[in-house]
């Protein structure tokens, strides 16, 4: 059995920590190199092998296009990917590379085996790259115990410090790639994250970046060539801004050589230079910071002071903007390359409530147990850094909204249970949600997780059902969903689908996106028992609430068609969207002798006929009768022939009717009412209103 460690899995830099043995103190796993610190460069060649770190970002330093840092930006991007000498690699499994190759190359340092490990990620990444960085854990080889946010695992390594007091602190921790925030409870026994926000696409690369292109744009100005043009020269300019800045946190001026061709050339530049060109990106981390602050109301003046993290906090401009944002030098006695490595080593070995776990040969190593304690073992409680919602429609209907479900900064791991109304029908009861991230009102700004489809919902005695969905934060701030029918208490399935390309119909009104395809297509067949007994006031009644059920319902997507039936069936209408059409056939609707007068038939052979090779979503026959049927068990018969093809039978009866018939008829006993003739226009009004909203295929609405 393997040790358990703790990986620092930076965009620039990663590092590898564990728990020494002898001393239950935290210490880094020194590369190859004799560093604490990796670069996240990977390198492929064309004979297959890959290099990492120095090695690689060596070659990348000479403008080796195979070269490839920065990719942790783009974890859980479906969109990223890179080609190598034939071969697609996602950001997942670039990581997955590294992991492997950091795991490996500690594994040779210390001489133990490693097979779990705690990894770290920023604060602020949301579901999908915490996913894809648990996933890439996996496919290295490793067991993840778990992922913590770096400015947490920082919190750890601070802790070591011992201080008895309670402390409020912000930790600014400005990594190469991503920027994170956080206001922490500190003291002897327990690490309270109140707060955190970020943005995972602004870092020391950035800073970078502005170096890189002031020095081409000085060298196009001095000696007329643009050499950002050049792909493997502009690899090498940024290896050589990161230099520079590295420089500036010693010098005040530095003079950098820049070589293109035939020409030779030195740019200076000056601290001053580097403020005034990076200024923007100071004033982007001050917005992040005052929008926490913000959000959980607390002010400077309740701060003991900021932990610096991040190997870009090293930049002057940096420490100066936080002893001016805070009026306080930061705090000590954090190394801030190592800091999150040694946090997560410190997580990896102690239960979420602090306690060391019992340390056999498989955990801190050593061939016997081991009753050192652990430095800085702590409690921990996290907060998610993103609000977790959902594409509802808003409480007016008029729009579509992010109704939140659970908060930004709520304590984790959290759930919260929603409770649906879903129309079932006969087969193939199947529910859709989009869960969102993020704060926004309108969908599109927030980040779409994905496309949850719940299936296997059953029909009950009732057509409305209560699907109950959870939605989790789990102690990794990774989403789970999972629903339960209410009715039958039973667990279930949900499918993860791709989220279509096309999601602009969130902006449009509710009522637009029915006219254009999110409602379903419906065929409705009215049947009419035409016996003697409907001739005079209850055939006038009758046709009364059906042309009244006609005007509620909506031509765009519900075509109507018309039987008529006594002692013979006959279809006077195919099912149309011309409703003048349809109140024209019910106006001619009489008791005659072309129908006979008696009642041996039944409509359910000819509704089959014309609605099982139907190309609408959701096909009804709705049966109008006032009294006993002849051939009862064959109408019951043909009637379960139909709900076995999922069309669904309504039968509504007045008079003489028999309800234990029309419950037999009907695909459920809630669509077999009765009634009197001055309820019949009511009762047809139910019925629209339930085929209504058995159409809309969108079930998600705000409660």
């Amino acid at each position: 059995m393997g040790i358990r460690v703790g990986i620092d899995l930076g965009t620039t830099f990663s590092a590898v920590a564990r728990i020494d043995p002898e001393t239950g103190k935290p210490c880094v796993i020194k590369n190859s190199f004799d560093s604490a610190i990796t670069p996240s460069v990977l390198c492929f060649e064309k004979n297959g092998n890959i290099l990492f770190g120095e090695d690689a970002k060596n070659m990348q330093a000479a403008g080796d296009t195979n070269a490839i840092a920065f990719f942790k930006r783009s974890m859980g991007k479906d969109l990223f990917a890179v080609d190598f000498f034939g071969k697609t690699y996602s950001a997942t499994d670039l990581s997955s590379i590294l992991l492997r190759k950091l795991k490996e190359e500690a594994e040779q340092q210390i001489g133990e085996k490693i097979d779990s490990a705690v990894i770290t990620v920023p604060a602020y990444f949301a579901h999908r790259e915490r996913a894809a960085t648990i996933e890439a854990g996996k496919k290295a080889g490793l067991e993840v115990l778990a992922i913590i946010n770096e400015p947490t695992a920082a919190a750890f390594a601070y802790g070591l410090n011992e201080k008895g007091a309670e402390q409020t602190v912000l930790i600014y921790d400005l990594g190469g790639g991503t920027f994170d925030v956080t206001l922490a409870k500190i003291d002897r026994e327990e690490i309270v994250i109140i707060g955190s926000d970020g943005d995972h696409e602004l870092g020391g690369k950035d800073w970078d970046d502005c170096i890189a292109r002031y020095l081409a744009s000085e060298f196009l100005e001095k000696y007329g060539i643009d050499v950002s043009e050049d792909s493997e020269m502009a690899a090498s300019l940024l290896v050589t801004a990161e230099n520079v800045k590295k420089q500036l946190t010693l010098k005040d001026t530095v003079k950098v050589p820049i070589a293109y061709g035939a020409t030779r050339g030195v740019i200076e530049m000056t601290e001053q230079t580097f403020e005034e060109v990076s200024q923007f990106l100071i004033g982007a981390t001050k917005d992040v910071t005052e929008r926490l602050l913000e959000s959980v109301e607390i002010g400077w003046n309740q701060i003991d002071g900021v932990i610096l993290v991040g190997g870009s906090t090293r930049m002057r401009m940096i420490r100066n903007y936080v002893v001016e944002m805070s009026g306080k030098e930061p705090l000590g006695g954090v190394n801030v390359d190592e800091a999150v490595a040694l946090g997560a080593a410190i997580r990896a070995n102690i239960t979420a409530k602090g306690e060391s776990i019992p340390a056999m040969s498989g955990f801190l190593g050593g061939s016997k147990t081991s009753k050192i304690g652990i430095q800085g073992a702590k409690a921990v409680t996290d907060v998610t850094a993103h609000s977790l919602g959902m594409i509802a429609i808003s409480a007016k209907g008029e729009k579509y909204v992010n109704s939140i479900i659970i908060k930004k900064n709520t304590k984790i791991p959290a759930s919260n249970t929603r409770s649906f109304h879903f129309r079932t029908r006969m087969t193939a009861n199947e529910m859709e949600i989009y869960v969102l991230q993020g704060e926004f009102s309108r969908p599109l700004d927030n980040t779409i997780i994905n496309k949850y489809v719940i299936s296997d919902i059953e029909r009950t005695m009732s057509p409305e059902s209560v699907i109950e969905v959870t939605y989790e934060y789990n102690s990794d701030g990774v989403i789970e969903v999972s629903a339960t029918q209410k009715e039958t208490g039973k667990k279930l399935p949900i499918n993860i689908e791709k989220i279509p390309e096309d999601m602009n119909w969130t902006d449009e009104s509710p009522e637009e996106n029915r006219e254009s395809g999110g409602t379903l297509k419906v065929d409705v067949l009215l049947t009419v028992d035409l016996s003697g007994s409907m001739s005079g006031v209850p055939i006038k009644e009758a046709k009364k609430a059906m042309k009244k059920f006609v005007n509620e319902m909506d031509s765009r997507f519900t075509r109507i068609g018309l039987i008529p039936f006594a002692n013979i069936a006959k279809c006077e209408l195919h099912p149309t969207d011309d409703y003048t059409r349809v109140v024209h056939a019910i106006d001619q609707l009489e008791v005659t002798e072309e129908y006979g007068y008696g009642n041996s038939a039944q409509p359910f052979d000819i509704s089959y006929e014309k609605l099982v090779g139907s190309s609408a979503d959701i096909k009804y026959i709705v049966v109008l009768t006032d009294g006993l049927w002849s051939y009862s068990d064959k109408a019951i018969a043909a009637a379960k022939r139909c709900h076995e093809m999922n069309i669904e039978v309504m039968a509504l009866g007045f008079g003489s009717a028999d309800h234990d018939f029309l419950k037999k008829i009907a695909s459920t006993d809630a669509y077999a009412s009765l009634t009197n003739l001055a309820g019949l226009g009511g009762s047809f009004s139910k019925i629209a209103q339930a085929i209504g909203e058995g159409a809309t295929s969108i079930t998600v609405l705000e409660e």
